[in-house]
């Protein structure tokens, strides 16, 4: 910084401006003036013969005299020239210890800056020809013959000055923010694994400090966009959880606190469910509990509540504006008393009970490096997510924060980067666009239209559809249909065309069924004996 305040000072002065410059030097002497004679006494003849007395000029109101107008205008004047422009390039210096004034003209021609100069000397000695002080010229307006350029020595001291201010202030900045994230790619380096996502910056509503998941409120936000973006890098880990009985547990925390775990917890569950997922979201800290403000329930009951035995996780999950996203609140807590419960054995056995209702659970939980509460979920958890702030999470709280979680934790943790910019790395996805003023178009529901989607959507093996409307309830009609289509083996597949009102269910019949029926004699028999239940006119058409 230092060098280049140099090199940039050096190089204004070199393109600085010169110019010529005429100088002269003018002597301003006292004037003697005679004074009243003096008497010796009251009865003393009076003297005739005048005293003389020197006036002391004052160098400092000369300089003035020869500034003002009185000079000035009519030097100006001379050589065609206004006020200001004249007094522009004139300067006027007082010589220490002396009754000199040196006057020098800078022009870019060097015959107009001793016209000029000597146009002023003229004006300022003409005025001084009469009163108390006399004018002499020591030295005419002289013509120069090289132009006078710019001082270096002061432009390159101004410059050494501001390098080291510049360069003092770099370097406690770089050893301020050293410590801290430098972008995705230094997270991957200190994680050894790819950061799962990147979430840009946005701003919060005012006067809170988490306020409602963004895909909530800003659904076609980049930011909403970038937890949708984790949500599908996320699915390959939860693979597990379409199997029957299974759930996935994601753990969110972070190093430090206030580094964003919270809210990234509860937008991952908020995407997870519109995605169509049962998915119960935990809050986990114990110690500063946040999800039931941001989903705006009561945190009476909750985690603490199951500890203790005192409730079944039915009665403690609270439902919110999202289908399919329950929230499991803190609950009650004193002063730390169910702290050391996240350390027992009554954890997994919560936890187990938790899975049974849904197909992923989401655990916000404290900061790993604040309590130990982060490193007990995570020995119970599928998927762990250690949320780095870049503003906030130093590169060594993320060290620490993986050499605690080492010892329960294997392959498991996928780092995610919040209030990234996309100068350090970030990937903004584009915000999504909501076409308006666009009329859907349905095409009319035919019956081989109908068939046809029958087939995409059939579980394997059906060979024959019937088809239905939907209609209202209390119809003699339709239950007799629902009576006639229970007592059949059929298949429903529902499907739905673009609007609510336009509900079409199929009934379909497998070819197994089909060939069973036919291939067994007793079956044959009992075909014979048995009244086959009769199909209502509807469905036949």
């Amino acid at each position: 910084m230092t060098t280049a305040a140099l090199a940039a000072a050096y190089g204004l002065n070199q393109s600085a401006p010169s110019g010529y410059e005429s100088e002269a030097t003018v002597l301003v002497e006292a004037r003697l003036t005679a004074a009243a004679p003096a008497t010796a006494g009251p009865s003393a003849a009076p003297t005739t013969a005048p005293i003389l007395t020197p006036v002391i000029p004052d160098i400092g109101t000369e300089r003035a005299v020869a500034l003002s107008d009185a000079v000035v205008l009519p030097a100006a004047g001379r050589v065609g020239a206004d006020k200001r422009s004249f007094l522009e390039d004139l300067t006027i210096e007082v010589t220490p210890d002396a009754n000199v004034l040196r006057l020098v003209y800078t022009a870019d021609n060097r015959f107009s800056a001793r016209i000029r100069a000597r146009a002023l000397v003229e004006a300022y000695v003409s005025y001084r020809a009469t009163g108390p002080t006399r004018v002499t010229v020591l030295s005419e307006p002289s013509l120069p013959d090289d132009p006078v350029t710019r001082p270096l020595g002061p432009d390159l001291a101004a410059g050494l000055a501001a390098g080291l201010l510049l360069g003092a202030g770099t370097a406690l900045l770089r050893a301020r923010t050293r410590g801290l994230i430098r972008g995705r790619e230094d997270y991957e380096r200190l994680t050894g694994v790819p950061v799962l996502a990147t979430v840009p910056r946005y701003k919060r509503p005012a006067g809170t400090t988490l306020g409602a998941p963004v895909v909530l409120r800003d659904p076609t936000s980049p930011a909403a966009e970038s937890y949708r973006y984790l949500r599908t890098r996320l699915q390959p880990s939860l693979r597990a959880s379409l199997l029957p009985t299974v759930a996935t547990t994601v753990l969110v925390t972070s190093p430090g606190d206030r580094q964003g775990r919270t809210t990234t917890a509860a937008n991952l569950a908020v995407t997870l469910a519109q995605a169509g997922r049962s998915v119960i979201l935990v809050d986990a800290d114990l110690r500063h509990p946040q999800l039931h403000h941001v989903f705006g329930i009561s945190g009476e009951y909750g985690l603490t509540t199951l500890l203790d035995g005192e409730a079944g996780v039915e009665e403690v999950l609270e439902e919110t504006a999202v289908p399919g996203l329950h929230v499991i609140p803190a609950g009650r807590r004193e002063e730390g008393d169910h702290v050391d419960l996240l350390d027992s054995g009554q954890l997994a056995r919560v936890l187990h009970a938790v899975q049974k209702h849904a197909d992923v659970i989401v655990l916000d939980s404290t900061a790993v490096l604040s309590a130990s509460d982060a490193i007990a979920l995570a020995a119970l958890s599928d998927h762990i997510l250690l949320v780095g702030d870049f503003a906030r999470t130093s590169r060594e709280s993320v060290r620490r924060a993986l050499d605690e979680l080492a010892e329960v934790v294997h392959d498991n943790v996928s780092p995610v980067l919040v209030n990234v910019p996309k100068s350090a790395g970030a990937l903004v996805p584009h915000a999504r666009t909501q076409p308006t003023g666009i009329a859907p178009h349905h095409e009319p529901l035919t019956r081989d239209r109908l068939v046809s989607d029958a087939d995409d959507v059939a579980p394997p093996g059906v060979t024959q559809h019937a088809y239905v409307e939907a209609v209202e309830e209390d119809d003699e009609d339709a239950e007799a249909m629902a009576e006639y289509f229970a007592r059949t083996t059929t298949v429903a597949v529902p499907v739905i065309y673009g609007s609510a009102n336009t509900a079409t269910v199929y009934a379909s019949s497998t070819a197994a069924d089909s060939s069973d029926d036919a291939g067994s004699p007793d079956d044959a028999d009992s075909t014979d004996s048995t009244t086959e239940p009769e199909e209502p006119a509807d469905a036949r058409s």
